[in-house]
């Protein structure tokens, strides 16, 4: 329960002892203002032009004890919140604003150089101290100008995020949960305020407090959403995107066998076909099964199913301008439209292709009977569900809405459509979608999140280290549920090399799903050569072998909100050195994790938490401290606790593997 305190002009709010609201004359809660700023989209990437016309500081405070409310003002600018309590979190709802003020600016407290944690999908590192965030969703990461050293051109380099969340956790203890779709952003440069800005009035702020990690992300988690269980078999193998055909489909699954390695899922890209373009083969956007690239896929999708390899698709929400579905949906006005009129047409890399207009009713009950008959009534156990932030800024959409300000719902729609359909065919039990893009309240109908397109390189802010950082980064914002593609799915400068691929591999075996995709044709593959084909048969069987604690990891982050990949502190919140950890974990509250994230590295420091732990792969057993530990390929450094309720399974590694 929270409580005011008012000492002259300084008031603050607090919940239990940890103070979650502070204002004075000197350092006010509140600015209030108007902006002119433009967020506009071209070729599917974004720009923000940053224009403040008024921003006022609201220097004075009233606080209304009978009604629940605090005013702040200053200058002709006014705003009042309601101030109410949501089973101990202190909800701050705007009740009243000036006119015309179209820009907010909020500061919380901050203690100088403790940590700070969420944000979604971050790939930059685990601690957000000293970032600027943009809360702006967008499908295509490689977005900032970066210069190759080699050539000195321009390329594309890591920008925003596919999945922000408006949502951060303290050192303290403390958590601010912003309820807006507007565009945002959340800034931890200051050591005394950790200040939020919004290009709109949002509908609400809630502010939580615990004296636990794990009871603040219970708490948190109860208003960002929980995911679903993962069906039992998304997790006994590995997940392989394969495409190119039947032939390919086959080969390399017959590779697999042969190695022994356990697959659970082969994950089909191209089930509706391929076209050729400047940028290479794309999927052809038409969600109909292309008999001629996989004939007789409805026999071999119940065949494989009842060997216990389930099989995936890949469908988004735009349609060629040549398929059959894009015409059925023009003339049914189901596409987002032009302000001159007609249907938007964009080039997508190559190729034309209309979008669904998720604002639609009738088109998402179209939408969801195409993915009910077409997908899930072939036999597919799941699928991609790709590109859910694909809106332009100047669209005409059925509910009238502004394009930039429905923009980052708009993955929120997408997953809930998704997520709808699945139900309504009766296959929740045993069907799984992933998605890249989301935003506020995408946690709760997304089931697996992809953490991005990562580049096939070790960059930190754009390779495998990055990629560590996205998932633990979003685990802490309720999404705890994720996978990244083992090797990184583009190539920017880099090429995916043998060492870096097996490096991925061998920390994906630690990750609640295993999935690997081709990428560059020209990368490292599974099967490129015996040792890795060997070394990938091994990994995916203890990744396997690992399934029944997997699954009471799953059913914790369902129940409680405790996520599957767990940031040191979460476990160990009384050791304040676990708080700058950034690049090891937990897997559940057993297994600690310190992947090998820099090339040619062969030996790694660990901070061993207090206890006892033994080293996965000789059996020594290591008292809590810092500890350098041998790491050749495919062995990773991996400890478990020896009084955990899953020691007996992690002892018989040793001998197996």
């Amino acid at each position: 329960m929270f409580r005011v305190e008012i000492s002259g002009e300084r008031l603050q709010v607090l919940i239990g002892d940890k103070q979650v609201l502070l204002h004075t004359p000197d350092d006010p809660f509140v600015h209030a203002g108007r902006g002119g700023g433009h967020l506009t989209m071209d070729d599917g990437r974004w720009s923000v032009s940053e224009l403040t016309t008024e921003k006022t500081a609201l220097t004075q405070s009233q606080y209304d004890a009978g009604r629940s409310t605090i005013r702040f003002w200053g200058g002709s600018l006014s705003v009042t919140f309601l101030l109410t309590n949501n089973e101990g979190d202190l909800v701050l709802s705007l009740q009243r604003a000036s006119i015309g003020i179209d820009r907010l600016w909020l500061a919380f407290p901050a203690a100088p150089g403790q940590s700070v944690f969420g944000g979604g999908v971050q790939y930059g590192g685990l601690d957000l101290r000293g970032r600027r965030l943009p809360m702006w969703v967008v499908d295509k990461q490689f977005d900032r100008a970066r210069v190759n050293p080699v050539t000195n051109l321009k390329v594309g380099g890591h920008m925003a995020s596919p999945f922000p969340q408006p949502v951060y956790i303290t050192e303290n203890l403390t958590f601010v949960y912003a309820v807006t779709s507007s565009y945002s952003v959340m800034d931890f440069k200051h050591a005394k305020r950790h200040r939020m800005e919004f290009w709109d009035l949002p509908q609400s702020i809630t502010v939580g407090a615990a004296d636990t990690p794990d009871a603040l992300m219970t708490r948190m988690t109860r208003l960002t959403g929980r995911q679903a269980m993962l069906p039992q078999w998304a997790q006994e193998g590995a997940w392989l995107e394969i495409h190119g055909g039947i032939q390919p489909l086959a080969d390399k699954l017959e590779k697999v066998i042969d190695s022994g390695a356990a697959v659970s899922a082969l994950w089909i890209r191209d089930w509706t076909g391929e076209r050729e373009t400047a940028d290479g083969k794309q999927i052809f956007y038409d969600w109909i099964w292309n008999r001629e690239l996989y004939p007789k896929l409805d026999r071999l999708i119940p065949e494989l199913t009842s060997r216990n390899v389930r099989v995936l698709a890949h469908i988004n929400p735009h349609l060629a301008i040549e398929g059959r579905l894009f015409a059925e949906a023009s003339a049914k006005g189901y596409l987002i439209k032009k302000a001159e009129g007609g249907n938007y047409i964009t080039d997508m890399g190559g190729f034309m292709a209309g979008h669904a207009d998720l604002t639609n009713p009738d088109a998402c009950t179209w939408f969801k009977e195409l993915i009910k008959n077409n997908i899930l009534g072939l036999g597919f156990s799941g699928y991609m569900a790709d590109m859910g932030a694909f809106l332009p800024s100047d669209a005409v959409l059925f509910s009238k809405e502004d394009p930039v300000k429905i923009h980052n719902r708009w993955p929120h729609l997408w997953s809930k459509l998704n997520r709808q359909a699945i139900r309504e065919a009766g296959r929740s039990g045993d069907t799984v979608f992933l998605t890249r893009t989301g935003f506020a309240g995408s946690n709760a109908q997304a089931m697996l999140s992809n953490v991005g397109e990562i580049n096939a390189g070790w960059g930190r802010q754009d390779g495998l280290p990055a990629a560590l950082s996205a998932m633990l980064s979003l685990s802490m914002t309720g999404m705890g549920l994720s996978v990244s593609e083992v090797g990184g799915s583009v190539s920017v400068m880099t090429g995916r090399t043998k060492e870096l691929f097996l490096r991925w591999l061998e920390w994906s075996a630690f990750t609640p799903v295993m999935c690997l995709v081709e990428g560059d044709p020209d990368g490292w593959q599974f099967d490129s050569d015996e040792e890795t084909l060997k070394m990938f048969a091994r990994l995916v069987n203890i990744h396997t072998s690992m399934a029944p604690y997997m699954r009471a990891c799953v059913r914790e982050n369902a129940s409680d909100g405790l996520p599957v990949m767990r940031p040191m502190f979460l476990s160990f919140p009384e050791r304040k050195e676990m708080y700058r950890i950034n690049d090891q974990y937990m897997l559940g509250d057993e297994i600690l994790v310190a992947p090998v994230l820099r090339k040619k590295q062969t030996e790694r420091r660990v901070t061993l938490p207090p206890g006892y732990w033994i080293h996965m792969w000789t059996g020594r057993q290591y008292i809590g401290g810092e500890t350098v530990v041998y790491a050749p390929l495919g062995k990773p450094p991996v400890f478990y606790r020896p009084a955990g309720k899953h020691a007996q399974l992690f002892d018989t590694f040793l001998a197996k593997y």
